[in-house]
């Protein structure tokens, strides 16, 4: 384009010298030839800036992507965050919590809960034959009470059976063969004691009741845990006082006989021979039961 232009100026020239007009012509020559000069220069230095432009426009956008929508011109590593213009912190990780560490398992554990046969002074009438429930509920509070003895009086123990027996004959009609429910009634309203039955259960349940310096009282068909010091064939209906356990099984405060303290069972023994009484059949279920007393 810039050439087309500077011929045709020289052409004008020509034209003016042949018309005697040459110095006006050839000063318009001149100008037209100068404003062609202008024009390219100014057609390069827009497309200069045009490049230019465009790279710089590539930059910002290239850029504000990698920031992403916040508009920081620097993207944060991983460990650090800007908090200001002036100011990094480091991003450090969580701390890991320290793993708890699990209580250690008790290998044997045998409360001291005080001992006393159902027949204290080895009167073994009918009523005493029935008394393992109130032998139990006695040797629990004894306990939970700071009873320090090993041995309960008998004469104590006499007087509260009989306390026993008026009170269930109250509440209940009768005092012989009393369900786990019903034994647990007789706890809270003569002693004043937490009494909870548990159906259902397992080892561990006992041992963690133990544990919390609670007794278990548990209802089992007599006939089928083999004490040797059971008459034959042994009661059918019988509650004993669980107060540690070890290696072996269950340790026992057993009511049924003189040689009850700190009697031995595995645990299947007493666990197959589980059972609770059943007024409607009027004998025992094989209900897996317990009652279990606390303060």
């Amino acid at each position: 384009m810039a050439n087309f232009k500077i011929t045709n100026s020289t052409s004008l020239e020509k034209a003016s010298h042949k018309s005697g007009n040459k110095k006006r012509l050839f000063t318009g020559g001149r100008k037209l030839n100068s404003t062609v000069s202008f024009s390219t220069g100014f057609t390069v230095l827009f497309f200069i800036a045009a490049i230019i432009f465009a790279e710089v426009s590539y930059i910002y956008i290239h850029n504000k992507t990698q920031v992403g929508l916040s508009g920081n011109s620097q993207i944060p590593s991983p460990s650090t965050v800007t908090v200001n213009s002036s100011t990094t912190a480091e991003l450090k990780p969580p701390p890991v919590a320290a793993a708890a560490s699990s209580p250690e398992e008790i290998a044997s554990l045998n409360l001291p809960i005080p001992f006393t046969s159902q027949a204290p002074t080895a009167n073994w009438d009918y009523l005493h034959n029935e008394a393992c429930e109130e032998a139990s509920a006695i040797m629990a509070n004894a306990y939970l009470t700071g009873d320090k003895d090993e041995v309960i009086p008998s004469a104590r123990v006499e007087t509260e059976i009989s306390g026993l027996t008026v009170w269930q004959d109250s509440a209940f009609g009768y005092h012989f063969d009393t369900t786990a429910e019903e034994t647990a009634q007789m706890i809270r309203g003569f002693y004043g004691l937490k009494a909870t039955v548990q159906t259902g259960y397992t080892l561990q349940d006992i041992k963690d009741q133990l544990n919390l310096h609670h007794v278990v009282i548990l209802p089992v068909n007599g006939r089928l845990i083999n004490n040797p010091n059971y008459k034959k064939p042994g009661p059918i209906y019988h509650m004993l006082v669980i107060r540690g356990y070890n290696a072996a099984g269950l340790i026992t405060n057993d009511a049924g006989t003189r040689n009850g303290k700190n009697y031995p069972y595995t645990f299947n023994t007493l666990y197959s021979a589980g059972a609770d009484w059943d007024h409607s059949i009027n004998s025992i279920d094989q209900a897996k039961i317990i009652i279990i007393v606390s303060k």
